[in-house]
């Protein structure tokens, strides 16, 4: 069995193969990724025509390899799942959508992101789904890309300044990309802390339990 995973920066990578090793270490994963969707993001700010058009052409590419369901691995394209699922008889997760859930158990949601369009998607689920919901955001545009230059410790130090600052504030607090999950690990807040690959993983293979 194969299942898709569409990524849009490589820090992706590492922390949804770990979920599924965990979880299902005998499903093939197949890659696909277009490192140039986060530039166009963070230049318009919004899902345009161009945006749109790559990220189907990855969807495009994944759904003719024959896999069982497609993953979303960056959370600021996230609504693009609603525009493309009706074109394709697979599934299309969005990259949060288990984690999410699991958030909405709580009444004050706080949010942590590093890219500055994150927090729009995320909150247009939350609020879809409970429009009484309070959200707390904080994001630090851009530090995103101190991974990939090297600069882990900087990185980490300033997400984790932002989790302090919403401790407390929040019944549960949500690290938005997969770049920040092994964050999780070093900090310890009064509140929950969840972050998605682990439950994205899980959700698809829940999916296809039950389709199969």
């Amino acid at each position: 069995m194969k299942i898709a995973l569409i990524h849009a920066t490589t820090t992706a990578l590492k922390p949804i193969e770990r979920a599924f090793q965990e979880v299902a270490p005998s499903i093939e994963l197949l890659h696909f990724m277009d490192t140039s969707l986060l530039s166009l993001m963070e230049k318009s700010g919004k899902l345009t025509p161009e945006i749109i058009h790559r990220f189907s052409a990855l969807v495009n590419l994944a759904y003719n390899s024959g896999v069982s369901c497609i993953q979303l691995t960056c959370s600021a394209f996230n609504d693009v799942t609603t525009i493309l699922q009706p074109l394709y008889s697979v599934k299309l997760f969005r990259s949060d959508e288990a984690m999410l859930d699991e958030a909405l158990r709580y009444t004050k949601i706080g949010l942590v992101s590093t890219v500055k369009e994150t927090p729009i998607a995320l909150q247009n689920y939350l609020l879809n789904k409970n429009p009484d919901c309070m959200i707390q955001s904080l994001v630090d545009p851009g530090i995103i890309h101190l991974l990939s230059h090297g600069k882990r410790k900087e990185h980490d130090a300033r997400v984790i300044k932002m989790v302090e600052q919403l401790d407390g504030k929040t019944d549960v607090i949500v690290l938005s990309q997969y770049s920040m999950e092994h964050i999780a690990k070093q900090v310890n807040p009064s509140v929950p802390i969840l972050t998605a690959p682990l439950l994205a993983a899980k959700r698809c293979l829940d999916h296809l339990s039950e389709e199969f």
